[in-house]
């Protein structure tokens, strides 16, 4: 079995899934990895532990979080417009692009 860990976001929801996914610890020698300074020994590896980063979470939407897509047309008519012409560049007020989300998951994935 190849040792591995279980991302999420640190989105609540992501995070209450995660806990229905078992956690098994097994039992293995060092020196399956590469470089490993445990020089062979036995260890024990706790198979899809839960990691949280920041960095996985969905685009924050700023002064737009937590509104629809309806709510942002009717009350931010130009904002809205904005968005629809470049969807990838538009930067939600206080928030982000989706290139800053792009910018923000490189180092990870």
């Amino acid at each position: 079995e190849i040792p591995a860990r279980l991302w999420t976001s640190t989105m609540k929801r992501t995070c209450q899934t995660a806990q229905y996914i078992k956690h098994p610890v097994r039992s293995m020698y060092s020196s399956a990895w590469k470089d490993d300074d445990h020089g062979g020994r036995h260890q024990n590896w706790v198979q899809m532990r839960h990691k949280r980063w920041n960095n996985l979470d969905e685009i924050y939407a700023g002064v737009c979080d937590g509104m629809t897509y309806k709510e942002i047309e009717r009350q931010m008519p130009t904002e809205w417009a904005r968005r629809q012409q470049d969807k990838l560049a538009y930067r939600y007020p206080r928030g982000e692009s989706y290139l800053d989300v792009i910018h923000r998951l490189d180092p990870i994935v």
